[in-house]
């Protein structure tokens, strides 16, 4: 570190650096090193205090004296960053307990707000930020070179909008300046898809997919299933938080028992024989929860011959088609849990009793699960045939009349 040497006056007590010339007798030198200001002896000459100097960096270039620490600078309460990282420990994240993935998802998107804006405080900000926040998102690639998709846009929007709204900054932009993007409906895999995935799994694959099936569970929800809740005398399982075990709690803070079919029972059953003990139901292979179980139901998929063959998917960090790798977005677990609720539905189970199961805290959801068993039932069948006659019967009328 670098020492400076100045003198300092008796009477403004301002400071100069020194200059090898002749100084008046009761000049007062001070010397400089990071942030500290160490004044010498009273008398000090300038040689004496030139030594001073060489002696204390050696001092500090040897460790015999510590290096002064700077001063903290005083953090701006209304800074962008200062606000960002309050909401994420102490704030609304803490004190509505954000799950681990909720709390990643608001960190990222702030992030890139950060990245796009350029303003540093949050007074500052405008509904123009959050317009060139839309555009950036647009525009900006992951590490592999991926663009978002429009609903990975619009979740990044609202995160940021959401961030705002907290600090007083609320209504920036108009919602028909939001980002927009199309809502999929709700889908469930047909009756005889699932019969040939199940056909072209291995024993162990055909496990997790009868088990999904079976249960109607949450992709985290399947992973972190042990064998002590499940009882199979009973034939139910049980799900609910594991936060001391696997830092892992079930959406909402809703633990739920189900019940399952005495043929599942019976599989679990058989899986438990080579399985002993009360760990994992599917482990990966170190005995922690297997976070990977997506990765069966495209691996069957695409040997069963199911995948669409449009999809463009990453694996093994590139880009190929659904055609040829297990990559197809038309299969995932969660839909598997969708079907569950269809195939509840169609065997007569009342729609309360599908939300409870589900573990929806809202109706709404749940009827949005069962959206296309509406559109397919034989009631509604029948409605869609009856408005078509209205206008054939008129033909028919129109073809008898007299000329």
């Amino acid at each position: 570190m670098r020492v400076t040497l100045y003198t300092r006056s008796h009477s403004t007590r301002q400071y100069q650096k020194a200059k090898p010339k002749a100084y008046p007798m009761g000049t007062i030198f001070v010397l400089r090193y990071g942030a500290k200001w160490e004044t010498l002896p009273e008398g000090t000459s300038f040689a004496a205090a030139t030594a001073a100097k060489l002696r204390k960096e050696i001092e500090l270039l040897t460790g015999a004296a510590e290096q002064p620490r700077p001063k903290p600078k005083k953090k701006d309460a209304g800074a962008l960053d200062v606000l960002i990282d309050a909401y994420l420990s102490t704030g609304k994240a803490a004190q509505k307990n954000w799950r681990r993935h909720t709390r990643q998802a608001y960190a990222l998107a702030l992030k890139l707000f950060l990245q796009s804006c350029r303003k540093s405080r949050l007074d500052d900000i405008t509904g123009d930020d959050l317009l060139e926040f839309k555009v950036f998102l647009r525009k900006y690639r992951t590490s592999i070179g991926k663009p978002y998709d429009d609903p990975s846009i619009y979740n990044h929007f609202l995160n940021v909008v959401s961030f705002l709204n907290e600090h007083g900054k609320s209504n920036l932009v108009r919602q028909s300046d939001w980002p927009k993007y199309e809502k999929k409906k709700t889908a469930c895999y047909d009756e005889s898809d699932m019969a040939r995935l199940l056909q072209f799994a291995d024993e162990g694959e055909a496990d997790v997919l009868e088990f999904f099936l079976g249960v109607g569970f949450r992709n985290g929800e399947g992973t972190h299933v042990e064998w002590g809740d499940i009882d199979l005398k009973n034939r139910e399982i049980k799900t609910y938080s594991k936060r001391s075990q696997y830092g892992w709690e079930v959406k909402d803070s809703e633990q739920r028992i189900i019940g399952i079919s005495d043929r599942l029972a019976e599989r679990l059953r058989a899986r438990h024989l080579p399985h002993p003990g009360s760990g994992l139901v599917f482990p990966n292979t170190k005995g922690n929860p297997d976070k990977h179980l997506l990765r069966i139901i495209k691996r069957v998929a695409l040997r069963a011959g199911l995948n669409c063959g449009k999809c463009i998917g990453i694996h093994e960090r590139k880009r190929v088609l659904c055609s040829t790798h297990p990559v197809c977005r038309k299969w995932i677990l969660h839909t598997v849990r969708k079907t569950w609720a269809t195939f509840q539905s169609r065997s007569g189970a009342d729609v309360r009793t599908i939300q409870q199961d589900l573990g929806h805290s809202s109706l709404v959801t749940t009827l949005n699960y069962l959206a296309a068993e509406d559109r397919r039932s034989a009631v509604r069948r029948a409605q869609i045939n009856a408005a078509d006659a209205r206008v054939r019967q008129h033909i028919v009328q129109s073809a008898v009349l007299p000329q």
